[in-house]
This record gives C-alpha cells, sequence and structure tokens, in this order.
C-alpha cells in the first residue's frame, strides 16, 4: 500500500466554507502584510491562555521510575496557529484587541483562505481551518490526562484536533475559527523547519499569491481620530492599490432621532 506522503488539508467544524471571518490587527501588520505577501502564525507557546499551551507546563510520570518526569513539550515544536472570528463586530472586540484604540480589521471567508494555504504542497505540512469547540473546563482537563496517558495521542493530527481546536467554554464569546500548521519536521542537523522563521523558531509564515485580494474589506476603530483614518485610507489606496470597502466602525456612533412632537407643551 502507498503512504500519501503530500501535504494535507482540513476544515475541522466548519458548516459553510463561505462564512466570512474578522481579525483585528495593527495596522503596521496590515501594512506588513501587504508588502510582504506573507501570512505569519505564532507558536501555541506563545498563548496566554494555559490550557492552550499546556504541552509547555504539563508532564507525565514514568510507570518504571516515579521520580522520572517525561516532558511533551517537544510534541508542539513545528505546530503554529493564527486565530480569526465569526463575530462581524462585538464591543468586547474593539476594547480586549485594539486597547490602544488604534487597530483595524480585517475580512475574508474561510474559502479564501483555506485557497491560499492549499498551495502548499510539500510532504509532511498539515494545514486545519477550524471552528473552536468550546467545552466545560473538566472536559479538557481529562483530554489532555488521557493525552498523557497515552502520548500517541499527541501525534499532530490528534493534538491539533482534540487539543488546539477547542477551548474552555468561559471564552465562547470569542465565536473563534482557527488556523493551525504542522509543519515538516526537518532533518536532524537543520534547527529550523520549512517556513519557520530564521530570526524567531516561534514564528512561521506561508506565502500568499496576493494579499491584497485576500482580505474583502478593512475597518479601522471606532475611537481613532478621522483625520488618522483619512491618511491610512490614502495610504492604503495608493500604495496597495486596496479599492474594496474601507470605513471606520460606527459601533458607538451617536444615534440621530427626529421626531414630530405631537403634544403642544414642551
Amino acid at each position: 500500500m502507498e503512504i500519501d506522503l503530500s501535504a494535507q488539508h482540513d476544515l475541522v467544524n466548519i458548516e459553510n466554507e463561505n462564512a466570512e471571518i474578522f481579525r483585528v490587527l495593527e495596522i503596521s501588520r496590515l501594512f506588513d502584510l501587504f508588502e510582504s505577501e506573507l501570512l505569519w502564525l505564532t507558536a501555541p507557546k506563545l498563548w496566554d491562555d494555559p490550557y492552550e499551551n499546556f504541552l509547555k507546563h504539563i508532564y507525565g510520570i514514568s510507570a518504571y521510575e516515579e521520580s522520572v518526569r517525561i516532558s511533551f513539550e517537544g510534541y508542539s515544536k513545528y505546530l503554529f496557529g493564527q486565530c480569526w472570528t465569526l463575530n462581524e463586530e462585538t464591543d468586547a472586540i474593539w476594547r480586549i484587541y485594539s486597547p490602544n484604540k488604534d487597530r483595524v480589521k480585517i475580512k475574508t471567508t474561510i474559502a479564501k483562505l483555506q485557497k491560499q494555504i492549499q498551495k502548499v504542497k510539500d510532504s509532511g505540512f498539515y494545514s486545519y481551518i477550524g471552528r473552536i469547540i468550546y467545552l466545560p473546563e473538566n472536559e479538557i482537563i481529562k483530554r489532555i490526562t488521557d493525552g498523557i496517558k497515552d502520548p500517541f495521542n499527541f501525534h499532530p493530527d490528534s493534538l491539533i484536533r482534540k487539543h488546539y481546536l477547542v477551548k474552555r467554554n468561559t471564552f465562547a464569546y470569542e465565536n473563534e475559527v482557527r488556523i493551525m500548521v504542522s509543519l515538516p519536521r526537518p532533518p536532524d542537523n537543520y534547527k529550523n523547519a520549512i517556513y519557520q522563521d530564521h530570526e524567531n523558531l516561534d514564528l512561521c509564515y506561508l506565502l500568499l499569491d496576493n494579499a491584497v485580494e485576500l482580505i474583502d474589506e478593512i475597518v479601522f476603530d471606532p475611537r481613532m481620530p478621522d483625520s488618522l483614518v483619512k491618511a491610512y485610507t490614502l495610504y492604503l489606496r495608493d500604495n496597495f492599490k486596496f479599492n474594496k470597502d474601507i470605513y471606520k466602525s460606527n459601533i458607538y456612533s451617536k444615534p440621530i432621532i427626529k421626531e414630530q412632537v405631537k403634544s403642544k407643551y414642551w
């Protein structure tokens, strides 16, 4: 039987691949995206949630020598991810992800994003775009415990599906969609894998055909000064030829209400 060594790309828990997804980022990161044509992903060990970077700090105990601790951190060495959301706009998005009132929100679709990632054909490369499943904390702990008992559960495919596409239900408001990739393991004499950044091994990049075409809309923080919005808009139009929708969010705009008062007493 032949073993398929080609790259594999999967959608997980996705009901509609044409669903729109959104991401808030610094304006400089958006410029970098358009200039470099690179989609950057980060190592899970950098994430704040200890239930997501759990491989960094959990350990097992040897069945043969109780004083021997077994580390699992190496299982995540070539895993990288990037977070998006299905929420078009909420107050929480701007307050949490744009604390300095200066970020932008970009929009694309799951299908467009996957089409770009599917261009990677290297053997041993696995990508997943999955909608996060939110579970009670005790269920996530059980998954981690079961993994420690049988480390085969920490194989990249199982690891991503069971651990990196789930979160505690306290985060359900995020309505998250996540890209996860597992890079081909490099030969022993190399310290970095294909697509792994040479200067920062906690980052990896995927080359895009056309980053401007990938993004369908750009929305500025509703608290950003209008003069800055105008300057950034002109730069995006002139320098990157971005001709799709660009505007400032109106989530905090004052309501304009005009109604005829019938009573003569006012």
